[in-house]
C-alpha cells in the first residue's frame, strides 16, 4: 500500500512539472518552433528575424552554394556567413558576423593588435591592408532567440566601436567605404 502511495505521489509530481523542465528524447524533439531555439540550419529564418528586429537582411547564395546574409548598421554594412556546414550546406553550426572597410591606403597593423588586446570581436587587415571586424558564435543544437538578438546587438556594438577606431566615420573626403 505504502509503495503504490509513493508510487502515485511521483506521478502526480512528474505531471506537474512545467513544460519547460520536460526532457524530449530524440523521437520526441519539439523543434525550433516549441523549443524555441534559434539554429544555422535554415538561413531564410535567420533573415526574418533580423527584419523583424528593423535590419534590411538580403539572403545571397554564391557559386559554390554557400549562403550569407547582408544587413547594415552604422551606415556601414555586414555580412552573415553561415559556416561549419555539411558539403551541400546545410545543417550548418557557425554564424560569423563581419563587416569590412575599403580604406585608398593601407591601414597601420597596431590598431589590430591594440583591438584583439581587449575586445570580443577580433580584427584583421586583408591582403590590401583594409580592417575587418568578426564575431563567431556557436549555433549547434541553436541558441535562444534571445541570445542571437543579444549576439547581434553586441557584433553592432563592436562594429560601431571599430568604426571609431579606424576612423572610417571621419574620412569627410569620402575615400573609404564599407566593403
Amino acid at each position: 500500500m505504502t509503495l503504490r502511495l509513493l508510487a502515485l505521489a511521483v506521478a502526480i509530481g512528474l505531471l506537474a512539472l512545467p513544460a519547460s523542465s520536460q526532457v524530449f528524447s530524440a523521437q520526441e524533439d519539439p523543434g525550433p518552433a516549441v523549443s524555441g531555439l534559434v539554429d544555422a540550419t535554415d538561413p531564410e529564418s535567420i533573415a526574418a528575424l533580423l527584419r523583424e528586429e528593423g535590419y534590411k537582411a538580403t539572403l545571397k547564395h554564391q557559386e559554390s552554394g554557400a549562403v550569407e546574409i547582408q544587413s547594415s548598421a552604422h551606415e556601414a554594412s555586414f555580412w552573415l556567413y553561415f559556416q561549419a556546414c555539411t558539403p551541400e550546406f546545410t545543417e550548418c553550426e557557425v554564424i560569423t558576423f563581419s563587416s569590412g572597410f575599403d580604406f585608398e591606403t593601407a591601414q597601420l597593423p597596431d590598431i589590430i593588435g591594440d583591438w584583439n588586446v581587449s575586445r570580443f570581436s577580433k580584427a584583421y587587415l586583408d591582403k590590401d591592408g583594409d580592417p575587418f571586424v568578426e564575431f563567431s558564435i556557436n549555433m549547434k543544437e541553436g541558441v535562444s532567440r534571445e541570445n542571437f538578438l543579444d549576439t547581434l546587438s553586441w557584433f553592432t556594438t563592436e562594429m560601431e566601436a571599430f568604426i571609431e577606431r579606424i576612423g572610417w566615420n571621419n574620412d569627410i573626403a569620402g575615400q573609404t567605404q564599407p566593403i
